[in-house]
C-alpha cells in the first residue's frame, strides 16, 4: 500500500471518526432529553396519584360535613322559630304591661 493510499485511508477513518463521534454525541443528548422526559413524566403521574389521593379524602370528609351542615340549618330553623316565639311573647307581655300600667292612672 503507498503512502498516499495510506494517507487517503486515514482520512476516511478519521472522517467516519468524526462523524461517529458526533453521532454519539448527538445519541447522548437525545438520551439525557428522553431521561430528563422520563422523570418528569414520574413526577407528574406521581402528582397526579397525590391529587386523586387527596381528591378521595376530601369527597370522604364532605359527607359528614354535608350532614353536618344539614344538622345545623335545621337547628338553626328551630332556633329562629324560637325567636320569632318569644318576641311575640315579649311583645305581648309589652302590651300586657302597658295595659295594666294604664289601669293604674
Amino acid at each position: 500500500m503507498s503512502n498516499g493510499d495510506h494517507m487517503s485511508l486515514q482520512a476516511i477513518h478519521d472522517q467516519l471518526g468524526a462523524v461517529l463521534e458526533d453521532r454519539v454525541t448527538e445519541l447522548m443528548t437525545h438520551i439525557k432529553t428522553a431521561q430528563a422526559l422520563s422523570r418528569q413524566i414520574a413526577r407528574t403521574e406521581e402528582e397526579i396519584e397525590r391529587q386523586r389521593r387527596l381528591r378521595e379524602t376530601l369527597e370522604a370528609d364532605l359527607g359528614p360535613m354535608r350532614k353536618e351542615a344539614d344538622e345545623l340549618a335545621a337547628a338553626t330553623e328551630q332556633l329562629a322559630s324560637k325567636v320569632k316565639g318569644a318576641k311575640g311573647a315579649v311583645e305581648r307581655l309589652k302590651a300586657l304591661r302597658d295595659e295594666l300600667s294604664a289601669m293604674d292612672t
